[in-house]
């Protein structure tokens, strides 16, 4: 009967890279939270339609979001069809001047509970000031409540913090291969030895 030897080590030391792929995860999604909150509390907000007064500085580039809130008693649409279906101009106080706003090079989205965003307008002030925020909802017909959010540097904020979020995620997805690779090593040089000397390994 051949005799047997343990494998060494153990498989359960394979278990280790399971914390540092939950770290990683939690990173992602604390990193991602947190930014998206601070965002958001750095926003202005108002109802589609509606208008707002609001004070912005010269020198920083302003987006603006269309941001969609599910759970009422209208089923939600893809956020990027809406963007067609909301119109907003910018007039500067006291004397309405109309500032000029553009398409964003590129459309930031977030889903953040129940409210999807995507930015829609890009636009900079000449001076500082109170300026008018206006927009109106050309759906046709009823449906989720729209609001409209403003901040400076929104959309560079989110994108960092989904790439935060991703490098947190891979980091320690990494660590936890690494650990899981090389366990798996470990336990297959541990079996070539146990087999040269004649043994079996379990």
């Amino acid at each position: 009967m051949t005799e047997t030897q343990a494998i060494r080590p153990s498989l359960w030391w394979a278990a280790l890279s399971i914390p540092f792929l939950l770290a990683g995860v939690g990173l992602a999604v604390f990193f991602l939270v947190m930014q998206i909150q601070r965002v958001g509390a750095s926003m202005a907000y108002m109802n589609v339609p509606g208008e707002m007064d609001v004070g912005l500085k010269k020198n920083l580039s302003y987006t603006v979001f269309l941001e969609q809130t599910s759970g009422g008693g209208s089923d939600p649409g893809p956020i990027v069809a809406l963007k067609s279906k909301v119109r907003c101009e910018l007039h500067a106080l006291p004397y309405g001047n109309t500032i000029p706003m553009s398409a964003p090079s590129g459309s930031a989205t977030y889903n953040y509970g129940t409210r999807s965003g995507i930015s829609v307008l890009d636009f900079t002030v000449p001076r500082d000031g109170t300026y008018v925020l206006g927009c109106q909802d050309y759906r046709g017909k009823a449906g989720p409540p729209l609001r409209i959010a403003v901040g400076a540097g929104a959309a560079e904020a989110i994108t960092a913090a989904v790439e935060e979020a991703l490098v947190s995620f891979f980091a320690g997805g990494l660590v936890a291969l690494l650990i899981f690779v090389r366990v798996l090593m470990l336990r297959d040089q541990s079996k070539r030895a146990i087999r040269s000397q004649g043994l079996k390994p379990v």
